[in-house]
């Protein structure tokens, strides 16, 4: 098993850098890159994370331990709860006696939708409404006590709207996903997204709610880094925000529309 000096030696020179440019990624000094390397010291065990990564391994990767990788995949989770979803709106809005009622009327409904194109927007009489496309998924939004109108008015919503639609912003969050980066140093995040104004990103990251800054110290200076905190639901939130804004963007007239009678259906 090699050391972990060693594997981050390896790791560095793989992706040609310097240990220069290692250091300016990990706010901290060549000497202490140095350091690492030699096994004169390790690397704090707090920042074993951003280093992993940064490299795009595991931490177990980092000590040279090999672990063969177990998972379960569980796609059929997804469909059980679209099903689900389809026997809701079924029963509440479509009446139904029994369940044999029920099975046709959900199954013209998944008829109806699998196509992918066409969509259900169903508004229930207290303003209510549930919008389904298949393979997309089924959003519910109730109505707010202060009215749809106030949803544009919210400034707390406004500034989440300008950090999606800023290019570094989402070219962060698409460097930080992709690479799994959920711990990471500022200027490693900018050199991967190369992204030049690292202060405004930090702001927009820090504003986003998604991130926590950690102060961690190394050598006889201290460093900042960031990672995803208890906030992570959040993460679900705005990929349903971004998923549905290319829905409304390609948006085309094709759906079945359904609004308040409870035992109206027409696939």
């Amino acid at each position: 098993m090699t050391s972990i000096g060693e594997t981050i030696a390896r790791l560095r020179r793989e992706r040609g850098m310097t240990q220069e440019n290692l250091a300016e990624c990990m706010s901290v000094t060549a000497q202490t890159i140095s350091k690492w390397e030699n096994c004169t010291t390790c690397p704090d065990v707090m920042l074993l994370p951003v280093l992993a990564d940064f490299f795009g391994v595991t931490v177990d990767d980092l000590y040279g331990r090999i672990i063969e990788e177990k998972r379960i995949f569980r796609e059929e989770a997804v469909d059980a709860a679209m099903e689900q979803m389809r026997r809701i709106i079924v029963r509440c809005f479509y009446g139904g006696n029994s369940k044999a009622d029920v099975d046709e009327l959900a199954e013209e409904l998944r008829s109806s939708l699998k196509d992918g194109i066409s969509r259900s927007v169903i508004q229930s009489g207290n303003g209510s409404v549930i919008y389904m496309r298949e393979p997309l998924g089924t959003m519910a939004i109730k109505r707010p006590e202060t009215g749809w109108n106030s949803l544009f008015t919210n400034e707390n919503n406004q500034r989440m709207l300008q950090l999606l639609a800023d290019n570094d912003f989402r070219k962060a969050m698409a460097v930080i996903l992709k690479k799994r980066m959920l711990t990471f140093t500022i200027p490693a995040l900018c050199k991967m997204a190369e992204i030049e104004d690292g202060k405004l990103l930090e702001q927009m990251l820090k504003e986003s709610g998604l991130f926590a800054c950690k102060t961690l110290a190394i050598d006889e200076s201290t460093m900042n880094y960031y990672e995803l905190t208890q906030a992570e639901q959040k993460m679900y939130l705005l990929f349903a925000a971004m998923l549905f804004a290319q829905e409304y963007a390609e948006y085309r007239a094709q759906h079945c529309y359904f609004s308040g009678d409870m035992n109206y259906f027409s696939p």
